[in-house]
């Protein structure tokens, strides 16, 4: 599967890192209602910033719990990029 950015919620599972040809995925601002990790593995890390390289959102796997994990109320950004997931997938709740 590729990065489907189609309706208000985004699927995100193809990462490029900052500054590589088509890093940023959008351009302008949006709003992150909700984020979400999952299929991920015990080792895995998640970045995403927006288009000025700076993090909106990262984090590292806990090996002991492997469930879906879920922030909210992000709020907004300027720009995406998935700069690194090294596993799983992660889907953006954009409003």
């Amino acid at each position: 599967m590729a990065n489907d950015l189609s309706a208000r919620q985004w699927n995100l599972d193809t990462p490029a890192s900052f500054g590589t040809a088509n890093a940023i995925l959008w351009r302008g601002n949006v709003r992150i209602l909700q984020i979400e990790w999952s299929g991920y593995a015990a080792s895995a890390t998640v970045v995403i910033k927006d288009q000025n390289n700076k993090i909106v959102w990262s984090q590292k796997a806990d090996a002991a719990i492997l469930t879906p994990i879920r922030v909210s109320n992000i709020g907004w950004a300027n720009g995406i990029c998935l700069d690194t997931l090294s596993s799983g997938a992660v889907t953006l709740y954009t409003g």
